[in-house]
This record gives structure tokens, sequence and C-alpha cells, in this order.
């Protein structure tokens, strides 16, 4: 995935530009928890690294879902300034 956003406007943030940033988030914590997961399954079994991958697996995780859930509400309408 290549970070190739590029605003409309050069003071604020579109909501399409928004939904681009969210989306792109969502996709690139979604590529991370894979990458963590893929590095704790082939770690040792009990090992740090091991544990340091299934920890931030949860917390890409959880990011992923944060980013799909305001995307979701920006999607909807739901931003104010």
């Amino acid at each position: 995935m290549n970070a190739d956003i590029t605003f409309t406007t050069s003071d604020r943030l579109s909501i399409s530009d928004l939904e681009g940033c969210l989306s792109y988030c969502r996709d690139s914590f979604s590529q991370l928890a894979a990458l963590l997961l893929s590095i704790k399954e082939k770690a040792p079994k009990g090992s740090d690294a091991g544990k340091l991958a299934a920890l931030g697996r949860l917390v890409a995780g959880d990011m992923a879902d944060f980013a799909d859930a305001a995307l979701t509400q920006v999607q909807k309408g739901g931003v104010t300034q």
C-alpha cells in the first residue's frame, strides 16, 4: 500500500479527504495486524517476540476497528465542526 493521498483543499480537509484518510488508516492497521499475526505464529512459543507481536496485533486490530467506526460515522453524515 502506498500513501498517495492528495487533499482537495490546502487549508481544510473535505469530507471526501477525511473518508480517504480513515479508509487508508483502517486498511493499513489491518495489514499491520496481519503482519504481526504472522510474526507471532512464526516466533518460538512463549518468546518475547511472540508476546510482543501478539500485543501489537491487538493494538493494530483495535485501531483498524476505530478507523472503520469513525469512517462509518463520517459516511452517515456525523461530522461537525
